[in-house]
């Protein structure tokens, strides 16, 4: 149970705050943009990518909010002093973020005057500051689109010699879905061990049939020999979104792709496979969660390190995680560090603090370009694409409008 504890952060009070400064914060935006028509992409015609999607029906409101509760009272009851340690962190974050709301009101680049670059970045070069990993030397491999994402991971399920590793949020009982399940009980049926961590909260909001005791594939892919499946509980209501699998723990397949049709069909994505000395950190990074979650423990699998081939980068995990906040650090610290050029693509843009640097970035003359999606599949960020796509504006940036779903969180 201590597992379930260490990785609780989110709590209701955290979930109120959140939701309570978002909606104070933005006021003055709202008004402007009710003034503004919205351009003609960003009203997506029938059929669009954010259409089609499984609505979250009361059973699986229900059976998401029952398993939650029933996950919070079991770690704050087994590890009460953790439990209490973390959400109280949590907390803390989110009361941080209000005071800078309030204490600082958004001001548009003219309202700031213009400034000199900052300071030089971090020794080596890295506008990111040193936060998180270490340096490593990396083979990657990128994957830019839905179906060469989806690709890239068919393929290094078929090269697996010992065992498959899944980490994954969304995953959906639909055609991508159960390929992505055929395939891999293909491969235990050939003696491939295969792991497999579904996040249990993104599984019933993708899968109204399990809230209703009805079998999906992944009980199917459960009876499958070699097949280990663990479904970890969301104490706190805290999702685990990475999308990781790892084969014979030589190369990781990660990014923004998860297992679902409409994803896959129409909506853009990114992924990457590392190889090389970097994928070890992902390796550390999946096993940790399996053993926390209670997974049998395996033997780790001797890899050739010249089978990769030679690095064509060098590379910095950084996380989101309870008590480790590196992902936040190192792209506030670029940001701040940019002297050219900042290009960014995210579907669900709603981060205050960002929107300000950016501000100030442009300010001091670096060029902001970001591509948004105004109509994303969760429409209660829609407004908040809006608003910053209007700050953006203001401040002199140019802003894209993804003519359909894009679901890339990347910057440069």
């Amino acid at each position: 149970m201590s597992t379930i504890n260490r990785r609780v952060g989110l709590t209701f009070l955290s979930l109120v705050l959140g939701a309570c400064s978002t909606a104070r914060a933005f006021d003055h935006p709202r008004r402007d943009r009710q003034d503004s028509p919205l351009p003609a992409n960003a009203v997506q015609p029938p059929g669009a990518s954010y259409e089609n999607q499984p609505k979250i029906g009361r059973r699986q409101k229900r059976a998401i909010v029952s398993e939650g509760l029933r996950a919070s009272i079991s770690g704050t009851f087994h590890r009460p002093v953790d439990a209490a340690e973390e959400m109280l962190t949590r907390t803390a974050e989110r009361l941080l973020i209000r005071v800078h709301e309030i204490s600082k009101p958004f001001a548009f680049a003219h309202d700031i005057p213009n400034r000199a670059p900052v300071c030089p970045p971090f020794p080596g070069n890295d506008l990111g500051g040193g936060f998180g990993g270490k340096i490593t030397p990396a083979k990657i491999t990128f994957l830019p689109s839905s179906e060469s994402a989806m690709q890239g991971l068919f393929a290094v399920i078929a090269q697996a010699r010992s065992r498959i590793d899944l980490m994954i949020y969304g995953w959906q009982d639909d055609p991508t879905g159960r390929e992505v399940a055929q395939r891999l009980a293909d491969r235990a049926r050939q003696g491939i061990i295969v792991r497999v961590l579904v996040d249990r909260t993104g599984f019933l909001i993708h899968n109204p049939a399990d809230a209703r005791d009805e079998p999906t594939f992944l009980d199917d892919l459960r009876r499958v020999p070699n097949v280990f499946i663990v479904e970890p509980p969301c104490p706190f209501f805290r999702l685990d979104h990475r999308k990781l699998a790892i084969v014979d723990d030589r190369v990781a397949w990660t990014g923004s792709m998860i297992l679902t049709e409409v994803a896959r069909r129409r909506w853009r994505n990114f992924a990457f496979l590392v190889e090389g000395e970097m994928a070890r950190q992902y390796v550390d990074l999946f096993e940790q969660r399996w053993i926390e979650e209670g997974g049998d423990r395996f033997a780790p699998i001797p890899v050739d390190p010249n089978r990769a081939g030679p690095p064509n980068a060098l590379a910095r995990m950084v996380r989101t995680d309870i008590g480790d906040r590196s992902l936040k650090k190192s792209l506030y610290e670029a940001v701040d560090h940019a002297n050219q050029h900042i290009y960014l693509e995210n579907p669900y843009f709603s981060d205050h603090i960002l929107t300000e640097k950016l501000v100030h970035a442009r300010a001091r003359g670096v060029r902001v370009e970001a591509v948004l999606t105004l109509r994303g599949n969760i429409h209660a960020l829609n407004e908040f694409e809006t608003l910053t796509a209007n700050r953006l504006l203001r401040a002199g940036a140019e802003v894209y409008l993804y003519p359909t779903m894009t679901h890339v969180k990347a910057l440069s």
